[in-house]
């Protein structure tokens, strides 16, 4: 799809690789400013120019977005840079614990996963909230898991703090409508051309590797790219979805259907 964003300045974090990158790139196509993060500049490099490129205004801000004075410095950044935040999206930060079943995960990484999955998104909402409230508009997409929305075996930690997104999502579009700001989630599945992927399928002998060559089996549609994400990102940043709030789009490729 197309959509004017002239105008517009956008943060998408965890923009230096994979789902993120894209939703960035798709965004300066159709006209916005970006703001990029992630945790090493040099690997930023090459999108900043491509964008730049585009006649767009691009910069990068150095963040962990585990750490919410990291979120919070990036944000005011941001704002300095490009005088404004209009569109926020939270994706990147993974990690915190590899897919297995819950009796065999460590309970010392419980907390590394809350972090990496579900605070790491809540920091960067709260950290673009005043300005947004203040501005009386802005619209924040948020990526996640479809192990939030459907049970998924070996996701028990990953999947149950992105359903605490997906409720949150919810409650805050609720809380934050009065001030014309929308939010909305993305949950996704197994996608190619990302880094989560390709350290997935580098080692044959894993049961990372088995679930995911099983999850593509069964993925009438095919597995996804991250461009199939990006583009229902650009329509929640449009002025297209003006009218939704406090939704979950899952992009799976036909693999689940969750209510």
């Amino acid at each position: 799809m197309q959509a004017d964003l002239t105008g517009k300045a956008a943060l998408v974090t965890g923009s230096t690789k994979g789902i993120g990158k894209t939703i960035a790139l798709t965004l300066a196509r159709n006209g916005a400013d970006i703001v990029l993060n992630g945790r090493n500049q040099d690997h930023a490099l090459n999108v900043l120019e491509d964008i730049r490129g585009m006649g767009r205004q691009a910069s990068f801000e150095q963040a962990d977005i585990w750490n919410y004075e990291e979120v919070r410095r990036m944000v005011d950044g941001a704002i300095r840079k490009m005088g404004k935040i209009d569109i926020l999206v939270a994706s990147g930060a993974g990690g915190g614990a590899p897919p297995e079943f819950f009796n065999k995960i460590d309970p010392e990484l419980y907390l590394d996963v809350v972090r990496s999955h579900w605070l790491s998104r809540l920091y960067c909402v709260r950290a673009v909230m005043d300005h947004m409230i203040e501005r009386q508009s802005g619209k924040i997409i948020i990526i996640t898991t479809d192990a939030g929305r459907t049970p998924t075996p070996r996701e028990s930690l990953i999947g149950g703090a992105a359903a605490a997104l997906v409720l949150m999502t919810k409650v805050i579009a609720q809380e934050t409508a009065r001030w014309q700001i929308r939010i909305n989630t993305i949950c996704t599945t197994v996608t190619k051309d990302t880094p989560g992927y390709d350290y997935a399928m580098a080692d044959p002998t894993s049961h990372i590797y088995r679930i995911f060559k099983k999850a593509e089996e069964r993925m009438p549609f095919g597995m996804n790219r991250p461009d199939d994400i990006a583009q229902l990102a650009l329509f929640l940043a449009s002025e297209d979805s003006n009218q939704i709030t406090g939704q979950i789009f899952s992009v799976s490729g036909g693999l689940s259907f969750p209510g």
